[in-house]
Order: structure tokens, then C-alpha cells, then sequence
């Protein structure tokens, strides 16, 4: 029975062999029919190969392409800034004529009806130094108010500086005739003449000033400036210690009274005036100039000195005569050349006030 078993064993060991034998054969076979119809100069693929072939997962490269951003920059532009009146005027009186300049400009863009914004315009341009754009606004301020008495006055005293002396008079006579009493407008009259070298009759328009305004300090250097070009320097040195001691900051005013005082042999006091007239304006060079030639000068035995102070007091325009120094020769040789400060008038900015709403002034 045992033997049986055994026997019986065996055969289904065979069974088995066979069977796998036949796979394994199969298998063979069907490898090589589906290899042999690949190209022989292809690499053999082993069945390594093929479980890796199946096992890796396919890779999709996926190239990201960034966008184009264009970034576009808002430009900020600022606030146009608001320029008044007062804004402009302030400049102005500050001495920054070049900033008068520009806001007054910007000024009269928005108020193209108001001729004070011309006026102030024109003044800033002037002492800016640039005369002939200043003639321009000017003309647009006399072309809004034809009798606006500031634009006629500064108006001629611009024409005067481009040496237009006739166009000057034609604008100070409009003035003049609108109002007689403007002593302004007769001052810078009073200039046209001298210019044209019309001496007396320069020096009465400076009296009929001075008969209505006896502390006008220009009309009084300028009728002293006068009396020297006519060598009656006694005469000129009242009218010009007047005017000294009313503007004893302006140089001008003081080299001409030092100037007066030299031609009549008062070298002490000339030389005080030069040192005034220095002390104004450290660089004023016609005073160095003057002091210079007061170096070895000394007044004669006898000389008296001036007093200036009574002089001032005691002048009157009608009379037009100063008190004389009791001195026994008054024609006294001067060495080197007389150098007399010109600057005999200065614009006229008085009674500048901001305008009305309407852009109109009052008056």
C-alpha cells in the first residue's frame, strides 16, 4: 500500500514537470517570434529593461514661460501752486527781484486785468536788471489804466536809463497833467532836464518839489548835484547836508556832499562824509577814491569849520543861498578829478497794498 502511494507520487511530480516545462517553452518561443521582428542592430532588451521600462513613470517636462508685465509709472505732476499778490509783493521787498520777477509773472497770468500786477511786474523786472522786458510790462499796465500814475513815472525812469530822454518827458507830462501835484513825476522831469543839460531849469523843477515837500531827500541831492556841475559849491552843500541827514544810509548822497565840501577846502568834514558815505557802502568805490585824494590835504590858517547841521536848518529853496564859512580865499585848488555820484532817483514803490477781491484797486 505504502509502495502504491509512492508510485502514485512520482507520476503527479512528472505531471507537474511537464507542465511547467511546456510553459517555459511557450514563453521562449513567444519571445523570440516578437524580438525577431525588431531591427537587429537595435539593443537587446532584457527583461531587466522591461521592468524599468514599466515600473518608471513618464516624465512630462512642461517649460513655464513667464509672463511680460509691463508696469506702468503714474506721473505725479504737483499741485500748481496759488501765487498772490502779497506772496509776490513780499519778494520784492525782500530784495529777491529775480523770485519778484517770476511770481509776479505767474500773477498777472491769472489776473490779466489787474495793471498794479503789471506795474509790480515791471518794477521787480527793472531792478532786476533786465530793462527792456520791464518796458513791456509797463505798456501792459498802462494799456489796462493809461493814467495809472506809478506805471507813467517808473515807466519814464526805465526810457530814461535806455537813454530815451524825449519818450521819458512824453510820459512824465501824461503824469503831470493827470495830477499836477505828483512830485514824483516832477523829480524825474527834473532828471529829463538835467540830462539834456538844461541845468536851471532842472534846478527850479527841484524847487517847485521842494516848496510842497521840504524833506524830499532826491530832489535835494539832485539840486545840490546841480549847484556843483555849476562850481556854486557853498550853494550845494545845504541842500546836500539835508539830504545827508535825512538818508544818512545812502553812500551817494554822502560822497556828493563830500564832494562840495572838498571843492570849498573843508577837508575834515569831506573827509567825514567819504567815511559816511563808506560806512553805507563798504565797496562804494568813488568814496575810496575820494578819500584817497584827501590823503595830503589840509585846510588853510584861518579855515572855519563848516557847520553842517545849520546849513541843513537853515535852507530854504526860495533863497536857494547857503551861509558861507568866513574863509579869505574860497578858490581852492583841488588835486585829481571830482568824481560826483550820479545816482540822483530811486523808484518809486510807496503805498503798495494787496488789491481788492476783484483785482481791482481802490484808488
Amino acid at each position: 500500500m505504502k509502495k502504491q502511494n509512492t508510485s502514485q507520487e512520482k507520476k503527479m511530480k512528472i505531471a507537474e514537470a511537464g507542465i511547467l516545462f511546456t510553459l517555459v517553452l511557450g514563453l521562449t518561443v513567444f519571445l523570440g517570434v516578437h524580438f525577431s521582428d525588431q531591427d537587429p542592430a537595435a539593443p537587446k532588451v532584457t527583461s531587466t529593461d522591461i521592468i524599468v521600462e514599466e515600473l518608471a513613470p513618464e516624465i512630462e517636462v512642461v517649460i513655464i514661460e513667464e509672463p511680460e508685465t509691463t508696469i506702468e509709472i503714474e506721473e505725479i505732476k504737483p499741485e500748481p501752486r496759488i501765487v498772490t499778490y502779497a506772496m509776490a509783493e513780499q519778494a520784492y521787498f525782500e530784495g529777491d527781484f529775480d523770485l519778484a520777477s517770476d511770481l509776479f509773472d505767474q500773477y498777472t497770468d491769472e489776473h490779466g486785468q489787474n495793471a498794479w500786477g503789471f506795474y509790480m511786474l515791471g518794477l521787480s523786472q527793472w531792478k532786476a536788471g533786465d530793462a527792456d522786458v520791464a518796458e513791456e510790462s509797463f505798456l501792459a499796465a498802462l494799456d489796462l489804466k493809461p493814467d495809472h500814475q506809478k506805471s507813467l513815472v517808473n515807466y519814464g525812469r526805465v526810457l530814461i536809463e535806455l537813454d530815451r530822454n524825449d519818450e521819458a518827458q512824453e510820459q512824465i507830462e501824461i503824469a503831470l497833467a493827470v495830477n499836477p501835484e505828483n512830485n514824483s513825476a516832477r523829480r524825474v522831469l527834473g532828471r529829463i532836464q538835467h540830462n539834456s543839460g538844461q541845468l536851471e531849469e532842472a534846478a527850479t523843477t527841484y524847487q517847485v518839489v521842494l516848496r510842497t515837500q521840504q524833506d524830499d531827500a532826491w530832489a535835494l541831492n539832485n539840486l545840490g548835484l546841480i549847484r556843483i556841475e555849476q562850481e556854486r559849491f557853498a550853494d550845494a552843500v545845504a541842500p546836500l547836508a539835508k539830504a545827508a541827514a535825512l538818508k544818512s544810509d545812502v553812500a551817494c548822497i554822502q560822497n556828493n556832499l563830500g564832494v562840495a565840501l572838498e571843492r570849498m577846502g573843508q577837508y575834515t568834514a569831506a573827509g567825514e562824509a567819504f567815511a559816511q558815505a563808506l560806512a553805507a557802502d563798504a565797496d562804494y568805490e568813488k568814496a575810496e577814491i575820494s578819500m584817497a585824494r584827501l590823503v595830503d590835504m589840509v585846510e588853510e590858517d584861518g579855515t572855519i569849520a563848516v557847520d553842517l547841521a545849520a546849513l541843513a536848518e537853515s535852507f530854504n529853496v526860495d533863497e536857494d543861498t547857503a551861509v558861507e564859512p568866513e574863509t579869505e580865499d574860497m578858490e581852492v585848488a583841488v588835486a585829481g578829478e571830482m568824481i560826483l555820484s550820479m545816482e540822483t532817483e530811486e523808484p518809486s514803490t510807496t503805498e503798495i497794498v494787496e488789491p481788492e477781491a476783484d483785482g481791482h484797486r481802490n484808488r
